[in-house]
C-alpha cells in the first residue's frame, strides 16, 4: 500500500561506507541517516511520446548525491499476468534523460531528471506478445469485443494512436512497465539497490484530444494536514464520526503550533479529497481512487541531544487507515518537521500508474 515501503529492497538495511543506509523500519529520520522521502512522476500519467520529470527526494544526512547513487532506467520490461516483472536490458538514466536542477525544500536533497518516453514504447514491448490475447485468461477477454480479439498487437496500438479504440479495458491491457534503478555505491560492498516501477499507457493522449471520459490519474493535492485532540487514551479516531476536543491545521503559512496536555491522545490526518480521481476498472465498473498516507518525521538534534529516544516523539499507524502522534515525553524536545507521502490506489484496474504528493510541515511543540 506504502509506495515508499515498496521501492526498497530489504538489502538497503544494512550499512553502506561513504553514504549510509535507506531503513524503512522507522518514521524517525536522525541527522546521522540518508533517507528517501518519495520518488514523484510529473505526470502521473504518461503515455508514449511525452516527456515526463522524476523526481526523488531524500532527507537526514547530507551526501554527494553524484557520488552515492548510480542511476539506470529501462523501457524493457516484461510483466507477466502475475504482476512480476523482469528487466530485459537498461542503461545509464543519463543517457536517456536529463538531469535538472531542483530542489524541494532547505531540509530536503533532490535528484530530479526528465525522462523522454520513447513514441514506440508499446509497440517493442515485450510485456505486450504478437498474439496479445494469449496475455489473459477468458475471464479478462470476455471484456473484449469479438472484432478487437481479431486484431493484431500492432492494428490494436494504431487504432488506439488514430482514438478509434478506447475501450477503457484495452487501454489497461496495452499498458506497459519502465523502471527506474538507484544504486548506492560504497567502498568494499555490494550496491544497494532501490526500484521503481512506473506505467506507460495511452490514457493521457487521448483524454487531451478531448476524449473526456477517458480516464487518468493525477497525483494527490494535500488540501490541508489536521490534528486532532481526542480525550482520554484513544486508541483509534476516525475524524467523520468521532468527536475531537479540538482540530488545529498545520502548515507552511504561520507558525504551527501542537498543544500537548495530559489527558488527551493526538490523530494526524492528510486531507485530500480535492483531488479525487476515478477510473474504469477491468470489468467495465467506475470506481473512486483511495489515498493511503505515511508519515515521516524529524527532531530538532539541538533539543534531543542527550535525551533517550524513548522520549522522543513517534507516530503510529492505526486501523482505518489514520495515524496516531505519540507526543515527546521531555518537554525540551520542541521543535519538529513533518512529512507526508501520499499515494493513491484503485482496486481491480491493472496496471495503473500510482500517483504520489509529498508535503513537509515544519512547526513546533508546547506543553500545558
Amino acid at each position: 500500500m506504502n509506495k515508499i515501503l515498496r521501492l526498497i529492497t530489504a538489502a538497503a538495511l544494512a550499512a553502506l561506507a561513504g553514504c549510509d543506509d535507506f531503513s524503512t523500519s522507522y518514521e524517525r529520520i536522525d541527522e546521522s541517516e540518508f533517507r528517501l522521502l518519495d520518488f514523484m512522476y510529473l505526470p502521473a500519467d504518461a503515455s508514449p511520446g511525452d516527456t515526463i520529470t522524476l523526481m526523488a527526494v531524500f532527507a537526514g544526512k547530507k551526501v554527494d548525491l553524484d557520488s552515492c547513487i548510480d542511476w539506470w532506467i529501462s523501457f524493457n520490461v516484461i510483466t507477466d499476468i502475475f504482476g512480476e516483472e523482469t528487466i530485459v536490458d537498461s542503461v545509464p538514466l543519463l543517457q536517456a534523460a536529463r538531469r535538472i536542477d531542483t530542489s524541494f525544500s532547505p531540509n530536503t536533497q533532490t535528484a530530479a531528471f526528465r525522462i523522454p518516453i520513447p513514441e514506440d514504447i508499446v509497440r517493442k514491448s515485450p510485456s505486450i506478445p504478437d498474439v496479445w490475447t494469449e496475455m489473459f485468461p477468458p475471464s479478462v477477454l470476455n471484456y473484449i469485443p469479438d472484432t478487437m480479439r481479431s486484431l493484431s498487437k500492432n492494428e490494436i496500438i494504431a487504432q488506439i494512436e488514430a482514438a478509434v479504440i478506447t475501450n477503457p479495458v484495452i487501454l489497461q491491457l496495452f499498458t506497459v512497465p519502465i523502471r527506474v534503478t538507484a544504486k548506492m555505491r560504497g567502498p568494499g560492498r555490494l550496491p544497494h539497490t532501490i526500484r521503481s516501477s512506473h506505467s506507460i499507457r495511452y490514457n493521457r493522449r487521448l483524454h487531451s484530444r478531448g476524449l473526456a471520459a477517458t480516464p487518468i490519474n493525477r497525483n494527490p493535492a494535500v488540501d490541508s494536514i489536521l490534528v486532532y485532540k481526542v480525550k482520554g487514551d484513544a486508541i483509534v479516531f476516525n475524524s467523520e464520526t468521532g468527536t475531537a476536543e479540538s482540530v488545529t491545521r498545520i502548515d507552511n503559512s504561520d507558525d504551527p503550533v501542537i498543544l500537548i496536555e495530559p489527558g488527551y491522545s493526538y490523530f494526524i490526518e492528510a486531507a485530500s479529497q480535492s483531488r479525487l480521481d476515478y477510473t474504469t476498472t477491468m470489468f467495465g465498473t467506475r470506481m473512486a481512487e483511495k489515498h493511503y498516507a505515511y508519515w515521516q518525521f524529524a527532531l530538532d538534534p539541538r533539543e534531543t541531544a542527550g535525551v533517550h529516544h524513548s522520549k522522543f516523539m513517534d507516530f503510529g499507524s492505526v486501523m482505518g487507515g489514520q495515524w496516531s502522534i505519540m507526543p515527546p515525553t521531555d518537554k525540551n524536545i520542541t521543535k519538529f518537521t513533518f512529512w507526508v507521502t501520499v499515494t493513491d490506489e484503485a482496486i481491480n484496474e491493472r496496471m495503473r500508474p500510482e500517483g504520489s504528493a509529498l508535503v513537509e510541515v515544519p512547526g513546533r511543540f508546547a506543553y500545558k
